[in-house]
């Protein structure tokens, strides 16, 4: 109940106006009840929340090592479009979950979650280093090639930030995917560029 309601205040007041007051009447509950399961309404926001970001991450890391254990010099177009940078599972997991989803775009604020494209990157860097690792270790990066964590992080950012900004003009999937596609066509000469790699003529 306490779930149901807090969702449900949360998207109507958003989540740093709403109070715990509001939600534990919603829920016909008392105050005492609440803190005897939860914390505080981040500790609930995340609850209520774990199951989307639970669901993505699985997708993602499966995705992933399907694309790592793949990849060699031939094939690295295909295989960065097909896996390492496909977005089209991911947002067809967003927009299978449309309450999650609006809570998450356009009413953390105030929450853990208020600056998604950030956390996004942190998430989405460290699977990059996995994968120029990786790629190093099957020479299709060269070996000498290194790089600094803080320009990692700003260019991963840049193509997630944007990633972030599509979610939150809130188009129709079919369109939302289409604009993914193509950012990623737009950034992925300046990965290669940037990471030594050199296609095969």
């Amino acid at each position: 109940m306490l779930l149901e309601a807090a969702t449900t205040v949360f998207l109507t007041k958003g989540f740093d106006n709403a109070t715990i007051r509001e939600i534990c009447r919603k829920a016909n509950r008392t105050t005492g009840a609440f803190y005897q399961h939860f914390q505080s309404k981040n500790e609930l926001l995340k609850i209520i929340l774990s199951p989307l970001f639970t669901a993505l991450t699985n997708s993602y890391k499966q995705q992933l090592q399907q694309g790592l254990a793949a990849i060699n010099k031939v094939k690295i177009g295909q295989i960065w479009q097909e896996y390492l940078l496909n977005l089209d599972p991911l947002i067809t997991i967003i927009y299978a979950h449309p309450q999650k989803r609006a809570l998450l775009l356009f009413d953390a604020a105030g929450s853990q979650y208020s600056d998604l494209a950030e956390l996004t990157t942190r998430y989405f860097t460290q699977q990059f280093i996995e994968l120029i690792n990786v790629m190093q270790q099957q020479h299709v990066i060269p070996f000498e090639f290194q790089f600094n964590y803080q320009e990692l992080h700003f260019r991963v950012f840049a193509f997630f930030a944007t990633v972030c900004d599509i979610l939150k003009h809130n188009y129709q999937e079919a369109e939302t995917k289409a604009l993914c596609r193509g950012l990623y066509q737009f950034f992925y000469p300046g990965w290669l560029t940037w990471l030594q790699i050199k296609q095969p003529g």
